[in-house]
């Protein structure tokens, strides 16, 4: 079965929830009292291992819902998923596609009683729906509006095409075959584009323009504009891409662009683009575009500069190339906003900068900045940081910050890290949470051998 985007987003939304929950639910091996004669602070160690292993779980459950956080973040902004209105809109999209007609109508109402950015395309859509279910009058109601409300809405060439369908059909209801009659025609567009280009483009052309065509239509026909290599194909793509059309075929336009191999938008279009709209969706989709054809430069620009923090925080989401690390340690270092600072450090460590990381732990002042660095180190592999965390330990003051470089080690398995400092710690109160830590890593041999020499 195909997974659509709302599909994952349900399963990435389950797994926020399911995995921290699953994660409070473990159980803990109680280890055997120690019988009496033993030293007083194995004694002490045994009576708070029970409170310290709870602490261990609501600490794993935080950093799983940090990963996790992090994760839909960066799924948010591939996939365009939001709440709210833009919500609502999304889901609305993808009943049409499903033409379950009834349903997007009600999500449409939605976005339009909010008043929000997308309330013009919301009208447009319901239009359509209403149209395609046999409710003409209402959808010409709807059309008119949507020229009342919104007179310098993009969508108004779409709903003009749309009427005169609407008229010359005389609300009578649709045709039982015409929801086959779609893939019909695709498959047939998609045929001559192969074998007789020339023909076909204009087809496609005419699918676009065409008021009855469904969303889903246009933007296939887009796809398959973007398999041409003919340059009339990408003259009708640019044209979409720099707002010839509405903004629905705009943002799909710009992503097939971004990935048409060497007849593909150049960064230069795509920063004319970016800078000619006040749309938020459509720098997006810009800013998506140049994480596929990895432009660290642009994003990199649109992190530091003076956008808004949700365009900010989507396009240092999209900073997913090595040679990203730089360009993120510069933002950082001049970065006066303390949020953005941690997701840099966060997009730093998925990037593997350990050495960056280690510089904030030893110079940072503020402690909650430094553990987040902290974490971010815990998420590498052990032979990655794992030395650097050791290392940092005996640097570090905070004593909250400790306990998140041993549950960072604990994290990455590492057991000679932290049977190291566990013989070298003198705080009681710590050699504990290194102690907790290890009994519960009963597939780590040099764990478990510290354990024995514990009791002996």
């Amino acid at each position: 079965m195909k997974k659509t985007p709302t599909m994952i987003t349900l399963m990435l939304t389950a797994a926020v929830l399911v995995i921290p929950a699953s994660a409070m639910a473990q159980t803990f091996p109680v280890p055997p009292v120690p019988p009496p004669g033993f030293p007083a602070d194995i004694q002490v160690i045994h009576a708070e291992q029970a409170r310290a292993m709870s602490r261990q779980v609501l600490e794993d459950s935080r950093y799983a819902l940090e990963a996790n956080r992090v994760a839909f973040s960066e799924f948010q902004n591939v996939f365009g998923t939001s709440s709210g209105a833009n919500g609502a809109y999304e889901a609305g999209l993808q009943m049409m596609s499903r033409r379950d007609y009834e349903k997007a109508i009600a999500r449409f109402d939605q976005v339009v009683t909010a008043k929000g950015s997308r309330a013009d395309g919301a009208l447009y859509h319901k239009a359509y729906a209403l149209y395609r279910i046999g409710r003409g009058n209402e959808a010409s109601t709807t059309l008119a509006d949507l020229r009342k409300n919104h007179s310098q809405s993009r969508y108004l060439k779409d709903a003009s095409a749309l009427e005169t369908t609407i008229r010359a059909s005389n609300g009578q209801p649709p045709r039982p075959e015409a929801s086959d009659d779609e893939e019909i025609k695709l498959l047939a567009i998609n045929a001559l584009v192969h074998t007789d280009p020339e023909q076909a483009l204009p087809l496609l052309e005419g699918v676009l323009n065409g008021g009855a065509n469904s969303l889903q239509l246009k933007t296939r026909a887009l796809f398959v504009l973007a398999q041409s290599s003919q340059p009339r194909a990408r003259e009708i793509l640019m044209s979409l891409a720099k707002g010839g059309g509405n903004p629905d075929l705009q943002r799909s336009a710009i992503q097939y662009l971004s990935t048409r191999g060497r007849a593909r938008v150049t960064s230069a279009e795509l920063k004319e683009i970016y800078d000619a709209t006040s749309d938020p969706e459509i720098k997006r989709a810009v800013i998506s575009a140049w994480g596929t054809m990895g432009e660290v430069n642009h994003l990199a620009t649109v992190v530091s500069g003076s956008a808004d923090m949700a365009l900010r925080t989507t396009a240092l989401n999209r900073m997913n190339d090595p040679g990203a690390a730089d360009a993120l340690w510069a933002i950082y270092q001049k970065e006066a906003d303390k949020e953005l600072r941690m997701s840099i450090l966060s997009r730093l460590g998925s990037l593997g900068s350990s050495e960056r990381l280690m510089d904030v732990v030893r110079s940072e002042k503020d402690a909650d900045v430094r553990r987040r660095a902290i974490r971010s180190l815990g998420n590498m592999r052990a032979d990655k940081s794992g030395a650097i965390l050791s290392e940092l330990y005996g640097r570090e003051t905070d004593a909250d910050n400790k306990k998140a470089i041993i549950s960072a080690l604990s994290g990455q398995q590492n057991g000679e890290a932290l049977v190291a400092l566990a013989r070298k710690e003198s705080d009681l109160s710590m050699k504990r949470e290194i102690v907790q830590r290890l009994s519960g890593m009963t597939r780590n041999k040099v764990a478990m051998d510290y354990m024995a020499e514990i009791l002996k």
